[in-house]
């Protein structure tokens, strides 16, 4: 359990203004309605006009994608969203990417925000955060709301500089049903899932359970090639008693994923499909640091949260949402050597201490051996580091020793958020909090790989710990909107604040434990909807967007917290929407300062390979920031009763405002892995039991990897069944990629090593309701 000691005075006292609110505006209200309706109902009584760019994902959206596609992907067609995965499923973490407006959710930024049904997502990093598909199945997705560059005042999230992602799940349904699902697809993919609607369990209160089982294998190579294994429960109901209605929602999502690898651009033209990971064992340490089932993640999540949601009147309403997060989970890598760890006398350790070296081969006794002296000879690999790992360069009767490192990664994670709503005269007035209370551990150990001239299978007792640390974050923010009406024009004005407190427990050597204090400024923001008439509406906006900064910075001892600045973003929005009879048209023009970019810099560690060794070396420092420009359009048309056509289209310019010459970047350059251009057309057909669909997307450049196009088509046929135990049953047909276009899809944010994007995979799902 973590604390909330650290939670200030001025924290509680604003809990404590807001309660009050709600309280005085019920004492004030003499005009209540009792309901007594066996129906559910979802009360809206406050109707914001929105002042700002944004989307959400459609029905037809979801059915372009198979059921076994992670979540994520659902986004990928919106205007200025550009989602890229190793994976032809989404199944690798590692790989996948998110841009959006040159911000991005990779390896190394977090710079979107990202909650679930309104709840925070615990940050989207690799070591600790978890995505949406972590917590919700694609089957129990009702939509995903996304806020292009403003990011939604009430939205909880330290990481909403260019916008953020609400992911909602489904409401339980009001009649009692079993859905079966069953999916099979080339990559041996294979997915089984079950949801049981229980309808109406007592007087206004509904539920559903579900439980999907997914596996599928990475679609590079052959045989022991690695892959993803999954299994993922949910349960929700919805209750209402009296002027509350009661929401609660748990999930439980535990994985097992190998990971793939980046390539260069010569890496990837001369082999367009293999990411130079490997799926035969060779026995020689120096090649099978690349065996890809030794590239891995692993992940448990569980979230809950249980909101109530108060009718004070009709005219205002209070919700108060608390919830809960436990995460827990491996990274995995092997690397070709074993380390000697000395403690800073020099003695041998097994916690804490350095690395004296590390040695790849041993005699018979276990006694390191090194290469021989005039020994040349280097092994042709891309992470080659020289003639030491050659077996070559040992007697014959040398033995190979390898590494299986593990990096651990736990969180809890303890809040709430509340939110008061009420409208007077011609103003409507929301206001909230979140608080919530983090824990993080984080610890890496070496593992001895019991004979590598054998296989990868490990010592579970680890050889040396080389470090662990205890992250403690207390978060507080807190809102205040009020959009004014004057008939065709409505104003938004609001104003938010973050106060964030991060200290770094570093249990092996305590002069690396640190605190830093992250709050942001009061921010503003104020915006403008004018309806021109009833089918077009103008809008525009100003918002001032922060990221707090994170505790991976207070993971590296060499960074300089005192000199750190949070990373903050000014966006402006012009825009119209036009809806038609038949057309539906969204145009955003954009304009966002982005300043205070934090980067890691890496020691200089010697070695062209990878540094398995890095640990807490390294610091992170602001480096200036970006500006970005952009147009952002979509539009829906209904050619008839059975056809609908849908296109985006998206201009961004992002670039570098100042030179930062430890990552090569010189002022002006474009920002790496940002796209500039990108173009969707899709088509959709639906007649009687029969729908079909077609999709077209175009990704311009990003810095040197070229452009590309991919298509993807799907179909379904529904039949509805009057005699027998089932209610329907339902075919669906899902290819991606289908013309089988090679090439790179996300970036690593270095702007010279690519991730790349899978070849056309087809799945079919069959589905019975009874």
């Amino acid at each position: 359990m973590v604390s909330l000691n650290a939670i200030t005075q001025k924290k509680l006292l604003a809990s404590a203004i807001l309660l009050a609110l709600s309280t005085q505006a019920a004492a004030n209200d003499t005009d209540k309605d009792k309901k007594d309706s066996k129906q559910m109902e979802e009360v809206a009584v406050v109707g914001q006009k929105i002042s700002y760019a944004n989307n959400t994902v459609e029905a037809s959206m979801m059915e372009q994608q198979a059921p076994l596609t992670s979540v994520i992907g659902l986004m990928d067609t919106l205007p200025g969203i550009s989602i890229n995965e190793g994976d032809a499923f989404g199944g690798d973490d590692w790989s996948t990417t998110i841009n959006m407006r040159g911000f991005a959710i990779d390896g190394s930024q977090q710079q979107l925000g990202m909650t679930v049904d309104g709840i925070p997502n615990g940050g989207s990093n690799y070591g600790g955060g978890a995505k949406a598909n972590r917590y919700l199945d694609s089957e129990n997705t009702l939509t995903v709301e996304v806020s292009q560059g403003t990011a939604n005042l009430a939205s909880a999230s330290l990481d909403a500089l260019g916008g953020t992602f609400n992911f909602v799940s489904k409401m339980p349904e009001l009649e009692e049903k079993t859905t079966i699902a069953y999916t099979n697809g080339d990559h041996n993919a294979r997915r089984y899932f079950a949801r049981h609607e229980t309808g109406e369990i007592f007087d206004n209160t509904f539920a559903y359970i579900s439980y999907s089982d997914t596996s599928t294998n990475r679609w590079v190579g052959d045989g022991n090639n690695g892959g993803m294994a999954n299994q993922h429960i949910e349960m929700k109901f919805i209750s209402e008693i009296g002027n509350i209605n009661l929401t609660g929602r748990i999930s439980y999502d535990d994985v097992e994923e190998d990971n793939y690898n980046s390539v260069s651009i010569e890496q990837f033209k001369q082999s367009p499909d293999w990411d130079q990971l490997t799926w035969n064992w060779t026995g020689v340490p120096h090649y099978d640091q690349m065996f890809a089932e030794g590239w891995s993640t692993l992940r448990e999540n569980t979230l809950a949260y249980l909101k109530f949601d108060y009718t004070i009147s009709n005219t205002s309403s209070f919700d108060v949402t608390p919830y809960f997060h436990k995460n827990k989970g491996r990274g995995d890598w092997i690397p070709p050597y074993l380390q000697a760890p000395v403690d800073a006398n020099g003695n041998p350790t097994t916690e804490g201490g350095s690395s004296a070296y590390s040695y790849g081969f041993t005699d018979a006794n276990g006694t390191p051996l090194t290469p021989n002296a005039d020994c040349t000879v280097s092994l042709s690999w891309p992470w080659a580091s020289g003639p030491g790992l050659n077996p070559a360069c040992y007697p014959a009767d040398a033995l190979p020793v390898m590494s299986y490192r593990h990096t651990h990664y736990e969180k809890e994670r303890f809040g709430f958020t509340s939110n008061y709503m009420a409208t007077f005269d011609n103003h409507d007035i929301s206001a909230g909090i979140w608080l919530e209370t983090a824990k993080r551990d984080e610890s890496r150990d070496w593992h001895e790989v019991i004979n590598a001239s054998v296989y990868h299978h490990f010592d579970q007792t680890p050889y040396w710990v080389q470090y662990k640390n205890t992250f403690d974050t207390d978060t507080f923010k807190w809102y205040l909107q009020d959009s004014i009406n004057f008939n065709d024009l409505t104003i938004n004005v609001g104003v938010q604040q973050y106060l964030v407190d991060i200290e770094k427990t570093a249990h092996f050597d305590t002069a690396a434990n640190a605190k830093v204090n992250s709050d942001s400024d009061v921010l503003f923001s104020l915006g403008g909807l004018y309806q021109l008439n009833e089918s077009t509406e103008l809008f525009a906006s100003y918002s001032e967007n922060f990221s707090a900064i994170s505790d991976n910075v207070l993971e590296r001892d060499a960074s300089t917290l005192t000199s750190i600045d949070p990373e903050t973003a000014d966006n402006i929005d012009f825009g119209v929407r036009y809806f038609g009879e038949k057309l539906d048209i969204s145009a955003t023009v954009y304009s966002i300062e982005f300043d205070n970019r934090i980067t890691f810099l890496a020691p200089n560690s010697g070695n062209s390979g990878i540094d398995y060794g890095i640990g807490t070396n390294g610091s992170y420092i602001n480096v200036g920031g970006i500006e970005s420009q952009g147009i952002e359009v979509s539009a829906k048309y209904k050619i008839s009763d059975s056809w609908e056509l849908y296109s985006s289209f998206t201009n961004n310019q992002s670039e570098y405002t100042d030179t930062v010459e430890s990552e090569g970047i010189t002022k002006g350059d474009n920002v790496r892995d940002a796209v500039e251009d990108m173009f969707v057309l899709s088509a959709n057909y639906f007649t009687g039991n029969l729908t079909f669909g077609a999709s077209t997307k175009y990704t311009g450049e990003r810095g040197v990897a070229d452009s590309y196009v991919v298509t993807d088509i799907n179909m379904a046929y529904h039949v509805d069944l009057a005699d027998g135990p089932f209610q329907s049953f339902n075919v669906a047909l899902v290819v991606g990629n289908v013309f089988d276009k090679q090439y790179l899809s996300s970036g690593t944010g270095s702007g010279t090593t690519f991730y790349i994007g899978a070849p056309r995979t087809a799945t079919m799902t069959f589905q019975v309701d009874f």
